[in-house]
């Protein structure tokens, strides 16, 4: 079911009738029995609401069903990295920026934040460097005979435009690609040829809103116990 900005989705047939909103929770994966994610067509709760924080959506005019917004820091236990505003720009051609797309599993972020990133956490994290890393990951650690590895890793903080500040728990971000072995699950992308991307692996706990009318997104720690 399309839920992008694009005509033909659902979201945009019926957003009239609901209020041009949407938000949905996608709960964690890994937990056993698995929690039911869900999607609510219209606004939230009245007493989620205040527990938002806002950040604008913007519009590329070449990816038009997209929800951009304007990714403006990266810190890594409460550092923030020297990333170059330009990194996180749109460009001429339409390349560059970062989307919040719930059908893309691992985020993905512009090569030049990627790269500082890893060598961050690389410094910062508190468990061996797995012996062989999972091809298609840069960053992979041995958790065996570990209780609470995610105590072990590094904080990830995100900060967007208008203030609003995402801090994803770190199994929002390393995932397990083979027994006792955790990988970050992020992955670099050209700018010049894509964009950054906060996947749905990176949204799992969190409330979403999608407020098409007032052009912001919302997102919450809290209202995801029940729909």
């Amino acid at each position: 079911m399309g839920l992008g900005r694009g005509p033909i989705s659902f979201a945009s047939q019926l957003g009239r009738r609901f209020g041009n909103k949407f938000s949905y929770c996608l709960m964690d994966y890994t937990l056993s029995p698995p929690p039911s994610s869900y999607l609510t067509i219209g606004g939230v709760r009245s007493d989620a609401v205040s527990k938002l924080s806002f950040t604008p959506l913007l519009t590329n005019p070449l990816s038009p069903t997209f929800y951009y917004v304007r990714l403006k820091s990266i810190s890594v236990n409460g550092a923030k990295l020297r990333i170059d505003p330009s990194v996180w720009e749109i460009d001429g051609s339409g390349n560059g920026g970062t989307v919040v797309d719930s059908g893309t599993t691992l985020a993905f972020l512009a090569d030049p934040a990627y790269r500082l990133v890893v060598a961050t956490m690389r410094r910062r994290i508190r468990l061996p460097i797995a012996a062989e890393q999972t091809p298609g990951f840069d960053l992979c650690v041995n958790v065996s005979g570990v209780l609470k590895p995610e105590k072990m890793m590094p904080r990830l903080k995100f900060g967007f435009a208008g203030g609003a500040v995402f801090v994803p728990p770190p199994r929002n971000y390393f995932i397990e690609t083979e027994e006792h072995i955790q990988c970050l699950a992020i992955q670099s992308v050209n700018p010049k040829v894509g964009f950054s991307v906060i996947g749905n692996l990176m949204q799992q706990g969190f409330l979403f809103e999608f407020d098409r009318d007032r052009s912001r997104l919302g997102f919450s720690r809290h209202g995801c116990a029940s729909p």
